[in-house]
């Protein structure tokens, strides 16, 4: 199964679409541009229900269906420090401290350093790996598709933060647990998708 973030909305590749009987389904044979199909039903595909694309060779159609994308890597974090998540303002939208990966850097070694570079943030501690999320962006009339690698990491120094404006981030910035959900409505659906890996960590 392979979950995408397609112009901000979810769709699934699955060959257990019985699990998602509320959803639009569609048999993967019937889906070439994914971009043009998506925003066809942008006005009916919702969090709740996203778009399923059904395969009994789900791994080879979804290949087929990004061949054209450029592919490309990415790593970043939860850092949480007492009560308080760091998160960032970039465009508009909430974020998460991210950035793509060095050749011969490690996931955990690029999701420190993007912390550390975005965020003007040093000394936090490695947790363990929460999950993956991809996402298709536009760039230089290019399609990409982004696969990001999230970690989570403990703080417990300064509240002193350095945005890093030369990348367009307007604010970095320690946002209480209990404020998260006031924000998701001005956050990328990935990153609600890492927030919803976070609570339930916590919970259990």
């Amino acid at each position: 199964m392979y979950k995408v973030f397609v112009e901000n909305l979810p769709v699934i590749f699955t060959d257990h679409s019985e699990n998602y009987s509320q959803s639009v389904i569609m048999e993967a044979s019937e889906v070439n541009d994914i971009i043009s199909f998506v925003r066809s039903k942008s006005s009916i595909i919702t969090n709740e229900f996203p778009l399923v694309i059904h395969s009994t060779t789900v791994e080879k159609d979804f290949n087929r269906i990004f061949q054209s994308f450029q592919r490309v890597v990415a790593a970043g974090g939860i850092v949480c420090r007492g009560e308080e998540l760091l998160m960032i303002r970039k465009n508009g939208f909430w974020d998460l401290p991210k950035g793509f990966v060095d050749q011969g850097e490690q996931y955990e070694e690029c999701a420190y350093r993007e912390i550390m570079e975005e965020c003007g943030v040093a000394g936090h501690q490695l947790a363990h790996y929460l999950l993956e999320t991809m996402h298709t962006y536009h760039f230089e009339e290019q399609h990409v598709l982004k696969t990001s690698h999230w970690f989570l990491f403990h703080y417990d120094g300064s509240k002193v933060t350095s945005p890093q404006r030369c990348e367009g981030i307007q604010e970095a910035k320690w946002i209480a647990f209990n404020e998260i959900n006031s924000l998701m409505d001005k956050c990328y659906g990935s990153i609600r998708d890492v927030f919803e890996c976070y609570s339930h960590h916590v919970k259990n």
